[in-house]
Protein backbone atom coordinates (compact mmCIF):
# COMPACT_ATOMS: atom_id res chain seq x y z
CA UNK A 1 0.00 0.00 0.00
CA UNK A 2 1.54 3.37 -0.98
CA UNK A 3 2.28 5.85 1.75
CA UNK A 4 0.14 8.78 0.66
CA UNK A 5 -1.19 9.48 4.12
CA UNK A 6 -0.86 12.74 5.91
CA UNK A 7 -1.74 14.42 9.17
CA UNK A 8 -5.27 14.78 10.49
CA UNK A 9 -4.64 17.77 12.73
CA UNK A 10 -2.20 19.56 15.01
CA UNK A 11 -2.56 21.26 18.36
CA UNK A 12 -0.06 23.47 20.14
CA UNK A 13 -0.15 24.33 23.86
CA UNK A 14 1.86 26.58 26.12
CA UNK A 15 1.47 26.72 29.89
CA UNK A 16 2.02 30.32 31.01
CA UNK A 17 2.47 31.70 34.49
CA UNK A 18 0.89 34.86 35.86
CA UNK A 19 4.07 36.83 35.08
CA UNK A 20 4.34 35.83 31.40
CA UNK A 21 3.47 38.38 28.70
CA UNK A 22 0.58 36.57 27.00
CA UNK A 23 0.41 38.94 24.02
CA UNK A 24 4.06 38.31 23.10
CA UNK A 25 3.62 34.55 23.53
CA UNK A 26 0.39 34.53 21.48
CA UNK A 27 2.11 36.49 18.72
CA UNK A 28 4.98 33.99 18.70
CA UNK A 29 2.54 31.10 18.78
CA UNK A 30 0.73 32.41 15.70
CA UNK A 31 3.87 31.53 13.68
CA UNK A 32 2.94 27.86 14.13
CA UNK A 33 -0.11 28.21 11.88
CA UNK A 34 0.09 28.95 8.14
CA UNK A 35 -3.14 30.97 8.42
CA UNK A 36 -4.63 33.22 11.09
CA UNK A 37 -5.94 30.83 13.74
CA UNK A 38 -7.68 31.58 17.01
CA UNK A 39 -5.55 31.04 20.09
CA UNK A 40 -7.65 30.13 23.10
CA UNK A 41 -6.88 30.99 26.73
CA UNK A 42 -7.83 28.63 29.52
CA UNK A 43 -7.35 29.53 33.18
CA UNK A 44 -5.96 26.70 35.23
CA UNK A 45 -3.77 25.87 38.20
CA UNK A 46 -0.30 24.40 38.02
CA UNK A 47 0.60 21.12 39.67
CA UNK A 48 1.57 23.08 42.80
CA UNK A 49 -1.57 25.25 42.74
CA UNK A 50 -0.23 28.47 41.22
CA UNK A 51 -2.56 30.14 38.72
CA UNK A 52 -1.63 29.64 35.09
CA UNK A 53 -3.05 30.24 31.63
CA UNK A 54 -2.93 27.56 28.95
CA UNK A 55 -2.68 29.00 25.45
CA UNK A 56 -3.86 26.62 22.75
CA UNK A 57 -3.92 26.70 18.97
CA UNK A 58 -5.66 23.94 17.03
CA UNK A 59 -5.64 23.19 13.29
CA UNK A 60 -8.14 20.56 12.11
CA UNK A 61 -7.40 20.94 8.39
CA UNK A 62 -5.09 18.25 6.93
CA UNK A 63 -3.37 20.57 4.45
CA UNK A 64 -2.75 23.26 7.08
CA UNK A 65 -1.52 20.69 9.62
CA UNK A 66 1.01 19.50 7.03
CA UNK A 67 2.06 23.10 6.32
CA UNK A 68 2.48 23.69 10.06
CA UNK A 69 4.88 20.74 10.26
CA UNK A 70 6.77 21.91 7.18
CA UNK A 71 7.09 25.43 8.64
CA UNK A 72 9.26 24.06 11.46
CA UNK A 73 12.06 24.07 8.89
CA UNK A 74 14.62 21.61 7.63
CA UNK A 75 16.98 21.90 10.60
CA UNK A 76 14.28 21.07 13.17
CA UNK A 77 12.78 18.27 11.05
CA UNK A 78 16.22 16.74 10.46
CA UNK A 79 16.92 16.89 14.20
CA UNK A 80 13.57 15.22 14.90
CA UNK A 81 14.44 12.40 12.47
CA UNK A 82 17.95 12.08 13.94
CA UNK A 83 16.50 11.89 17.48
CA UNK A 84 14.34 8.95 16.34
CA UNK A 85 10.75 9.39 15.22
CA UNK A 86 9.45 6.21 16.84
CA UNK A 87 10.17 7.45 20.37
CA UNK A 88 8.14 10.60 19.70
CA UNK A 89 4.99 8.83 18.47
CA UNK A 90 2.56 7.37 21.01
CA UNK A 91 0.11 4.46 20.69
CA UNK A 92 -2.65 6.84 19.54
CA UNK A 93 -0.56 7.81 16.47
CA UNK A 94 0.20 11.24 17.94
CA UNK A 95 3.59 12.69 17.09
CA UNK A 96 4.84 14.84 19.97
CA UNK A 97 7.26 17.72 19.52
CA UNK A 98 8.46 20.35 21.98
CA UNK A 99 9.82 23.67 20.81
CA UNK A 100 11.85 26.17 22.79
CA UNK A 101 9.54 28.98 23.93
CA UNK A 102 12.37 31.53 24.20
CA UNK A 103 13.48 30.76 20.64
CA UNK A 104 9.90 30.92 19.35
CA UNK A 105 9.44 34.37 20.89
CA UNK A 106 12.59 35.41 18.97
CA UNK A 107 11.06 34.08 15.73
CA UNK A 108 13.11 30.87 15.58
CA UNK A 109 12.00 27.25 15.63
CA UNK A 110 14.33 25.14 17.80
CA UNK A 111 13.62 21.94 19.70
CA UNK A 112 13.41 22.35 23.47
CA UNK A 113 16.32 20.78 25.27
CA UNK A 114 17.50 20.54 28.86
CA UNK A 115 15.87 23.04 31.21
CA UNK A 116 13.54 24.32 28.45
CA UNK A 117 11.79 20.94 28.23
CA UNK A 118 9.24 21.71 30.98
CA UNK A 119 8.24 25.18 29.74
CA UNK A 120 8.25 24.21 26.07
CA UNK A 121 5.68 24.82 23.37
CA UNK A 122 4.05 21.39 23.08
CA UNK A 123 2.90 20.21 19.67
CA UNK A 124 0.72 17.16 18.96
CA UNK A 125 0.36 16.05 15.35
CA UNK A 126 -2.29 13.37 14.69
CA UNK A 127 -0.87 11.06 12.03
CA UNK A 128 -3.25 9.63 9.43
CA UNK A 129 -2.36 5.93 9.60
CA UNK A 130 -4.44 2.83 9.17
CA UNK A 131 -3.99 -0.80 10.29
CA UNK A 132 -0.84 -2.30 8.85
CA UNK A 133 0.86 1.07 8.45
CA UNK A 134 3.65 2.35 10.67
CA UNK A 135 3.02 5.96 11.76
CA UNK A 136 6.79 6.60 11.86
CA UNK A 137 7.14 5.56 8.20
CA UNK A 138 4.24 7.80 7.19
CA UNK A 139 5.79 10.75 9.03
CA UNK A 140 9.25 10.08 7.59
CA UNK A 141 7.79 9.87 4.08
CA UNK A 142 5.95 13.15 4.64
CA UNK A 143 9.06 14.93 5.96
CA UNK A 144 11.15 13.62 3.03
CA UNK A 145 8.70 15.31 0.61
CA UNK A 146 9.33 18.73 2.19
CA UNK A 147 12.68 19.12 0.36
Amino acid sequence: MPLSMSLHSVSWRIHCSAVDDLEIIESAMSQLSPVKTEITREKSKSYHGAPQIILALRINNKKLAKQSLQSLGKAVLNQIVTNGLESQIDDDKIFHVRLSLSSLVNGDFLLAEGSEWKSAVKGRYKIEAYPGQKPSEILLDLISKFE
